[in-house]
């Protein structure tokens, strides 16, 4: 089985030290898995880290997990799509602003609250952000739907979006992933989720908390956790909602990497309390 680029993190010291070259554990995980970076690069290898060597070093090899072709193909044929499109007349419903620099169009608007500029060949992040190599997939995509609606404000299941059902067993594994890792953590998880911009809501009561992220500026995410209840056998649940409105925005591939996006700046903003030693 393929190690992914969150097993990794969740195997390496996550001390952030830097001494691999990349700004934390996370980037240094992603890069790894997405484009073969050197896995020995990190001095605090862990026993069960060394002991998945040969099996990352096999995926990178046969590409697994890393999928560059594919990526430049499909950044190719967005950058592409994107070519004729007016920006300045997209711009209002992505609640993007229009700009310009050296003739050169672009949007502008909020990634994961960092600024980014997205011009039709190239994608500029706000200082601070650690891109991944598919956000500029993500990205493009957004753009070029041109947001026929607005939110509507209802929110609704994964599973009722349509043709989802191939794609729903992905999303209960990132849900079942994340409330493993807030267990016994939620009061430390809401204080990262606070810092990373979400918005404490009251949407269902009975749930332990929720926050509204607002990722891209026409697709906020719901995310529900229940606490775990022994006494009447019942695990944890994360579940994230989504805007009724959401696939005039991005497609349910982009929709599922956005999802795994946030889990990763939620579970590096955890890790980072947990080092610190802040409840």
């Amino acid at each position: 089985m393929a190690v992914s680029a969150l097993q990794l993190f969740k195997l390496l010291p996550r001390t952030n030290c830097r001494e691999c070259g990349f700004s934390t554990c996370l980037a240094f995980a992603t890069r790894v898995v997405v484009e073969g970076a050197d896995l020995t690069s990190c001095p605090y290898l862990p026993a069960e880290v060394q002991a998945l060597a040969g099996t990352i070093q096999g995926q990178q090899e046969q590409g697994v997990g890393r999928k560059r072709d594919n990526l430049a193909i499909a950044l190719k044929f967005l950058q592409e799509k994107v070519a004729p499109v007016d920006l300045a007349s997209a711009a209002p419903g992505l609640g993007a602003v229009y700009g310009e620099e050296d003739g050169r169009p672009f949007l502008s608007f909020q990634y994961f609250y960092r600024p980014v500029q997205v011009f039709k060949d190239e994608v500029r992040y706000g200082q601070g952000f650690e891109p991944n190599p598919w956000d500029p997939i993500l990205l493009y995509n957004y753009v070029t739907s041109g947001g026929r609606r607005p939110p509507c404000g209802r929110w609704i299941k994964f599973p009722e979006l349509p043709n989802s059902v191939s794609k729903t067993k992905t999303l209960l594994r990132l849900q079942k992933q994340l409330a493993e890792a807030i267990t016994g953590q939620a009061a430390a998880f809401v204080q990262g989720a606070s810092a990373l911009g979400g918005e404490p809501v009251n949407i269902t009561p009975e749930a332990t908390f929720q926050f509204i992220f607002q990722p891209l500026p026409r697709i906020p995410l719901l995310l529900v956790f229940y606490e775990a209840e022994p006494e009447e056998n019942f695990a944890a649940e994360a579940h994230f909602l989504f805007d009724a409105q959401v696939l005039d925005y991005l497609d349910l591939e982009s929709l599922l990497f956005l999802v795994e996006r946030l889990m990763e700046l939620l579970l590096a903003r955890l890790d980072e309390r947990g080092l610190s030693g802040e409840q």
